[in-house]
C-alpha cells in the first residue's frame, strides 16, 4: 500500500495517527480532531525542518479512532511513551499531561497538580487531561479562588502535631481552611471537598450565571481588565464541563470488545476502561485457518490476552455473543446508557477500520500488478514499468534552481533511490527545458549514480515540450527508455508516439499512479529548493544589519544571486528593491563588499 492511498483514506474523525517508515517502524505519533485534515498538513510543500524529515521517511500511515479529542490526547501520550518515535520531540521526554488530583485517601484531602495517577491510592479522584497545561492551571486557580481547600502537598497531620505558627499566604488571604493549624473537623472540611468534586464534574450552572453577571457588570463599569479575567474563568468552567462529559465512563474498570468480519478475515478492537476513562485502544487482525477458526469467547480471549487471565468483565453488543459462544464464566455487559453505547460504537468503528485497511492492502497488491499491465498497454511499452523515475524542476526566477528524481518500484516509492540535483548554470529567466535537460543528462551519465537501476519508464512534469527534451537526452545517451509527461493544467498525459494527449478517466488507477509519481517528484524538488534558500539566508551576514530580516535578504539573493553582484549594485537599486533608507542600503553594499573579499 502507498502513502498516497493512506492520505486519501483517512477519515474525518478524531483519533490518533501513526506515521511509519519503510521498515514499518513508527516514526511519529500525533492526535487530531479531524484526522484527514491534520495529517495532510504534514505533507504540504511549505514545511518546518522536522516536517521535511518526516516527509523524507514516511511510507505508511495508520490510525486509531477515538470518541473525541480528549481521549485522543490520552492515547497519544501512551503510544509516544510506549513506542518512543524518533520525531516526537514534544512528548518524547517522558513527561505526561498534567492532571488535577483530589487526594481522598487523606483525612484532609488536598487539590494537587500531578502527572501520573497513583495506583496505590484507589480513592484518589483525577480530572483531565486538558487541551493545554495553561488551561489546567487556570482551572486550578479558579477552584482555589472559590473553595478554601488545601493545596500545599504537605502532610497535614504531621503539621497539626507540630503546631507550627507559620501561616501560608492563602491562609492569610482567608482562602484556605488551613487544617494544618486550625481546628476544623474532617466532616466539615469534606463538605467543601465534595463541592469541589461536584464543580469539577460539571455541576456549575449557578456558578456560570453568577460569573456572567459579574462579567457584564464589570464591562458596564468600563473595568475591561476585570471583565476579561472573568471571561477567561467562564471559559475554564465550560471546558471542565465539556471535558468531564467527554472522558467520563460510569463503569470504572472494564474492557470493550467488538469485531468485524469478512470471510475469511476477522478484526477485533479492545478498549481498556481504567478509572472511568479510556486508557488504551488496540486493534487485532487475523485470517481464519484451521488453527484460528474462532467459534468461542475463550478462543478469542486467548488470541487477544494470551495467558493474562485478569479480565473478569467485558462490554460488548449482541452481535458479538451471537457470533461467538460465551462458553466461559465471564460477566458480559451490554450497553444500557449513552456512554456505554458510544464506547461500543467507537470500538466497532475501529474494528471495521482495521478490517478495511487489511483488505485494502490485499486489494492494492492485486491492483498494482494490474495497473502496471494496463500502463504497458496504454503507453505501448515493451514491458511492464516495474521501475519508474519521476523528474521535476523547482526554481524561483531562475535562481537556486534544483531538480529531483524520485523512484517508484512496483508502484511504491523507493526513497533510498531518490536523487536531487543543484542546477549548475544560473539563468536570468527560468528555462525549464534547459534545466530539465541538465538534470536528466546528469542522472544517467554520472559515474557516481551508475549503480542505480535503470527505469522502465520516465514520468516528466510538464507538457509535450518537456517530454521531447527528455527523449532527446535519452537518445544522445543511447538509452532506450520510454518516457511520458503529465501537464498540471488539465492532467493531460503525453506520449512519444502521439502529438495529442491520451484521455484518461479521472478515476483511472493508471492516472493516479502517474499523478503520485509527479506529485512526489514535485514535493522532493520543492523541499530541496526551500532548504537551499534557508541555507543561503541563514549563512548571510546581512541579517545583522538593523532593519534587515530574512525576507529582505531573500529578495537580495533572488535579484543579485551572490554577494559580489550585491556589492556592485547602486544604492538607489537597493533602496527600491528592499524598501529601506539610504543609510541601510549603503550598509548592505558595504557588508557585501566585505563578504566578497
Amino acid at each position: 500500500m502507498s502513502l498516497f492511498s493512506d492520505l486519501e483514506e483517512l477519515p474525518d474523525d478524531p483519533g490518533v495517527y501513526l506515521i511509519k517508515d519503510k521498515e514499518d517502524k513508527v516514526i511519529y505519533v500525533g492526535k487530531a480532531k479531524n484526522l484527514k485534515k491534520r495529517v495532510k498538513q504534514h505533507f504540504q510543500t511549505v514545511t518546518l525542518p522536522r516536517e521535511e524529515k518526516l516527509q523524507e521517511l514516511a511510507t505508511r500511515i495508520d490510525w486509531i479512532l477515538t470518541r473525541n479529542e480528549s481521549e485522543a490526547i490520552i492515547l497519544e501520550e501512551k503510544l509516544v511513551k510506549q513506542l518512543a518515535p524518533k520525531l516526537n520531540s514534544m512528548l518524547k521526554d517522558d513527561k505526561s499531561n498534567l492532571l488535577i488530583c483530589i487526594t481522598l485517601e487523606e483525612k484532609y484531602p488536598q487539590l494537587l497538580i500531578v502527572r501520573e495517577t497513583d495506583p496505590r491510592n484507589e480513592k484518589n479522584i483525577y480530572f483531565g487531561p486538558f487541551p493545554s497545561n495553561i488551561m489546567l492551571r487556570q482551572t486550578v486557580k479558579l477552584v482555589l479562588r472559590l473553595f478554601p481547600v488545601c493545596n500545599c502537598g504537605k502532610n497535614v497531620e504531621n503539621l497539626r502535631k507540630k503546631k507550627s505558627s507559620i501561616r501560608c499566604m492563602r491562609e492569610r488571604l482567608d482562602r484556605c481552611f488551613a487544617p494544618c493549624k486550625n481546628d476544623i473537623s474532617p466532616k466539615e472540611y469534606i463538605k467543601t471537598v465534595k463541592n469541589v468534586i461536584s464543580f469539577l464534574n460539571g455541576d456549575v450552572a449557578d456558578l456560570l450565571d453568577n460569573l456572567e453577571e459579574e462579567m457584564w457588570s464589570a464591562s458596564e463599569e468600563a473595568d475591561f481588565e476585570r471583565a476579561t479575567i472573568i471571561r477567561d474563568l467562564i471559559q475554564s468552567v465550560r471546558t471542565i464541563l465539556n471535558l468531564q462529559e467527554d472522558l467520563h465512563s460510569k463503569i470504572k474498570h472494564i474492557d470493550v470488545l467488538t469485531f468485524a468480519e469478512e470471510d475469511p478475515n476477522l478484526a477485533f478492537c479492545k478498549l481498556e476502561i481504567r478509572n472511568h476513562r479510556v486508557q488504551n485502544i488496540k486493534n487485532y487482525i487475523t485470517t481464519k485457518s484451521e488453527k484460528t477458526f474462532f467459534k468461542t469467547l475463550s478462543e478469542i480471549l486467548i488470541f487477544i490476552y494470551g495467558t493474562d487471565d485478569s479480565i473478569r468483565k467485558i462490554l460488548t453488543n449482541n452481535d458479538f455473543t451471537k457470533r461467538f459462544n460465551p462458553n466461559i464464566d465471564l460477566k458480559i455487559v451490554y450497553p444500557n446508557d449513552d456512554t456505554s453505547s458510544q464506547l461500543v460504537d467507537i470500538a466497532q468503528k475501529n474494528a471495521r477500520a482495521e478490517l478495511f485497511k487489511f483488505l485494502r492492502d490485499i486489494q492494492y497488491e492485486k491492483d498494482s500488478s494490474l495497473v502496471l499491465k494496463e500502463m504497458k498497454e496504454l503507453f505501448q511499452l515493451s514491458e511492464e514499468p516495474k521501475i519508474i523515475h519521476g523528474f521535476d524542476i523547482s526554481t524561483l526566477k531562475g535562481q537556486l534552481s534544483v531538480g529531483s528524481c524520485v523512484a517508484f518500484v512496483e508502484g511504491q516509492p523507493k526513497k533510498d533511490l531518490y536523487r536531487r540535483f543543484r542546477i549548475r548554470r544560473s539563468y536570468t529567466d527560468p528555462d525549464d527545458y534547459a534545466m530539465m535537460e541538465e538534470v536528466i543528462r546528469r542522472k544517467y551519465s554520472s559515474d557516481v549514480l551508475k549503480s542505480d537501476p535503470l527505469p522502465d519508464l520516465l514520468i516528466i512534469d510538464g507538457g509535450k515540450g518537456q517530454l521531447n527534451i527528455a527523449l532527446e537526452v535519452l537518445k544522445k545517451l543511447n538509452l532506450s527508455i520510454p518516457a511520458i509527461s503529465i501537464a498540471k493544467k488539465n492532467e493531460d498525459v503525453y506520449v512519444e508516439w502521439s502529438d495529442l494527449p491520451i484521455a484518461l478517466n479521472q478515476d483511472s488507477f493508471v492516472l493516479k499512479l502517474v499523478q503520485n509519481v509527479r506529485d512526489e517528484a514535485h514535493r522532493f524538488a520543492i523541499s530541496y529548493h526551500k532548504t537551499l534558500r534557508q541555507r543561503t539566508v541563514k549563512s548571510s551576514n546581512f541579517e545583522r544589519i538593523k532593519g534587515i530580516g530574512k525576507a529582505k535578504v531573500f529578495l537580495l539573493f533572488q535579484e543579485y544571486q551572490n554577494t559580489k553582484n550585491i556589492s556592485s549594485a547602486n544604492i538607489e537599486e537597493i533602496m527600491k528593491l528592499i524598501s529601506v533608507n539610504e543609510k541601510i542600503a549603503k550598509e548592505v553594499i558595504d557588508t557585501a563588499k566585505k563578504s566578497s573579499k
